[in-house]
């Protein structure tokens, strides 16, 4: 049986630590603690997977402080915070995004909600893990080749990637890239028919990143704070948290190029997007394409039978009037006209016949091209 994350409830009031441990503690291991100068001291011993913070704690240090300050390690900067607080106002959940915490639980909550995005996110880290130290080599590399070919080569290499994107989660994780490529930290967020799709770096974005962003989309075009710059169009939006202030020429390329590469994938989104939807709309086609000649090969069966019926019930006709012709005892001149009448009338629906089996041949001609077309099996 493999051993149980480990999790550090913060909390100052007993009774919530308490119905916390009871909450967790079937599925992590769980340590209390009642401040946030306690937790700071306790994590070199504890070594948490994921920590729960309470926002408001007295006396001492609150939440948002303590979380500052565990980034401030190194060994711990990676470990997922969850903040838990009363307020749900997106000032609190900003501060936060700002402070470092990797979700915003609001109370009261449910157990297995709490469990669940613990578990989540301790998941999500180890992978985050894993892929950056991928990203940290591709990164040397990256860097290496920029500094070779310069950052407008760089802008041209990221364009060119995003137009060989073939799918929306291919050009959300491109235009990640492409911003590390800077030496810059971003998160994208797509916005097309099928859903929002956010990735950061380590890939899939965090619930606090998600909620940060879906608040940031509606701000202006371009909005920058502090070292947060967010991009936004109608269908790409882009965050980038660690622009260099202290260089204002390269910042102000720098919101160049970005400007430049969110406009291309705004472009390519809509271009998968009407690409998608045309597919769509093709496959619904060919489905209308093989009904409608399945239904055609039915009325030519039943059209065809029915001039073959036609025509032998016209010649048991002519034989039931030639036999009563016997029982009616007419004149040779009474037969006569009554057999020019017959054959007028049988002339004239033989005709009608020869124009419906006109139609009929076309039917059947545009019965053959629509199997070629949806394939040649549908009957």
């Amino acid at each position: 049986m493999s051993e149980k994350a480990k999790i550090l409830v913060v909390d100052d009031v007993e009774t919530v630590r308490r119905l916390l441990k009871m909450g967790l503690s079937r599925s992590f291991e769980v340590v209390d603690a009642a401040s946030g100068e306690e937790a700071l001291a306790m994590l070199g011993e504890v070594r948490p997977s994921a920590i729960l913070l309470d926002v408001e704690m007295q006396p001492g240090i609150d939440g948002f402080e303590t979380c500052r300050r565990i980034r401030l390690h190194d060994e711990f900067a990676r470990v997922p915070v969850v903040f838990v607080s009363a307020r749900e106002a997106i000032e609190d959940r900003l501060a936060g995004y700002e402070a470092g915490g990797e979700d915003y639980v609001v109370k009261p909550f449910s157990a297995p909600e709490l469990v669940a995005k613990l578990q989540r996110l301790i998941d999500s880290t180890a992978e985050r893990g894993r892929l950056n130290g991928l990203a940290r080599d591709a990164s040397c590399a990256a860097m290496a080749a920029m500094q070779s070919m310069g950052e407008m080569g760089a802008l041209l290499e990221v364009v060119k990637q995003l137009g060989t994107a073939s799918s929306v989660l291919e050009l959300a994780d491109a235009m990640v890239a492409g911003v590390a490529l800077y030496g810059l930290e971003a998160c994208v967020q797509l916005r097309v028919a099928t859903g929002v799709l956010t990735r950061c770096r380590g890939g899939e974005a965090s619930p606090l990143e998600v909620s940060v962003m879906d608040h940031l989309v509606g701000m202006g075009r371009l909005e920058q704070f502090k070292t947060r710059m967010v991009i936004n169009y109608p269908v790409v939006s882009l965050l980038v948290r660690d622009m260099p202030l202290k260089d204002e020429d390269r910042c102000g390329r720098l919101r160049d190029h970005l400007t430049m590469l969110v406009e291309t994938a705004d472009v390519h989104a809509r271009a998968l997007a009407a690409l998608a939807l045309a597919r769509q709309r093709d496959e619904e086609i060919v489905r209308l394409a093989v009904c409608m000649t399945g239904v055609l090969g039915e009325v030519d069966r039943a059209q065809r039978d029915n001039l073959v019926s036609s025509r032998i019930a016209l010649e048991n006709v002519r034989q039931r009037v030639d036999v009563a012709y016997v029982s009616m005892m007419l004149t040779t001149s009474q037969e006569n006209m009554l057999n020019r009448a017959l054959d007028e009338g049988v002339e004239e629906l033989l005709n009608s016949q020869a124009d419906i089996s006109d139609l009929q041949n076309r039917l059947s001609q545009m019965l053959t091209d629509l199997r070629r077309v949806v394939g040649g099996d549908a009957s």
